[in-house]
């Protein structure tokens, strides 16, 4: 059925808003569109009981919804009456998203969870890596490999791979980068103290224009990372391996660390993200045609 697709986030790509999940859902909408299949994308808050019950025979493709945990009401009704599929960017089976705060990404108490009726009763649960993966079907006993799925990288567009081959082979004229960020996930305080006890030389480095910020990147030979969470596919640690940029951060917290691809660097490295995002396309397509 055409046009029988409604993706659900919190937030989508805007002027304004151009953080790694908005980017990534962004790529499948536009995958969405070209197949005829959305039918519209609206924000959680948007979302009433109403419209859910306007639009019940449609499939849900739910992003972040962070926000629609304030909507009991709208919850309920998706899990009693609808087919929906939750993307999942984090971990919203606890309130921190940061399973890290437990030992060995394991919640306990189990009082500590919640949206378990949420992902109880998805279709599917997809995952962005095998690190993320684990984690889920290790405290969520429902899930499985059945209805559980892992699409091994967040997703990029033909423009933002052409970009990274244009610049893959700029010369590295500098050493060490780490991303300034006022975001706390990102740490950027405690990876400078690292560098600093350690005597290496950094440069801070950001720009507000994706484009322009992997300029500045591809003239580095290093770039040091360090997130204060189990990141699914942090972007960056893509963006950085397409551009020859070696990536520096704690396997533990990188999801596609974890993968088998994650050697690989420069233009085998685009190819492969290009191949992973064909087939997960191809996982779309079958799921929601």
């Amino acid at each position: 059925m055409s046009n029988n697709v409604i993706v659900i986030a919190d937030l989508f790509l805007g002027p304004d808003i151009l953080g790694g999940a908005e980017l990534h859902d962004n790529v499948v909408i536009d995958f969405l569109k070209s197949k005829d299949l959305l039918y519209e994308k609206i924000r959680c808050v948007d979302i009433t009981p109403e419209y859910i019950m306007e639009n019940i025979e449609k499939k849900f493709f739910i992003c972040n919804f962070a926000k629609l945990t304030h909507n009991p009401l709208a919850m309920a009704i998706l899990i009693k009456n609808c087919k929906y599929y939750i993307y999942e960017h984090d971990y919203k089976f606890i309130p921190s998203r940061n399973p890290n705060i437990y030992i060995d990404f394991i919640v306990s108490p189990k009082s500590d969870m919640l949206n378990l009726n949420f992902y109880r009763h998805a279709e599917k649960v997809i995952c962005l890596s095998k690190l993320q993966y684990d984690i889920f079907l290790s405290n969520l006993d429902f899930l499985n490999s059945e209805n559980t799925l892992n699409v091994h990288c967040s997703l990029f567009s033909d423009e933002q791979l052409k970009t990274f081959k244009e610049l893959n082979s700029t010369p590295k004229t500098k050493k060490n980068c780490i991303i300034d960020s006022a975001n706390p996930n990102k740490r950027t305080p405690d990876i400078i103290k690292y560098c600093q006890n350690n005597d290496i030389q950094y440069d801070l480095i950001s720009h507000t224009d994706n484009i322009e910020f992997l300029k500045i990147l591809s003239q580095y030979e290093k770039l040091y990372f360090l997130p204060g969470h189990p990141e699914p596919t942090p972007r960056i640690a893509v963006e950085a391996k397409a551009l020859n940029c070696k990536f520096v951060a704690p396997k533990k917290m990188i999801g596609v660390a974890h993968e088998d691809w994650f050697h690989l660097n420069g233009d085998e490295l685009i190819e492969e993200v290009r191949n992973i995002r064909e087939r997960a396309f191809a996982i779309y397509l079958d799921l929601l045609s």
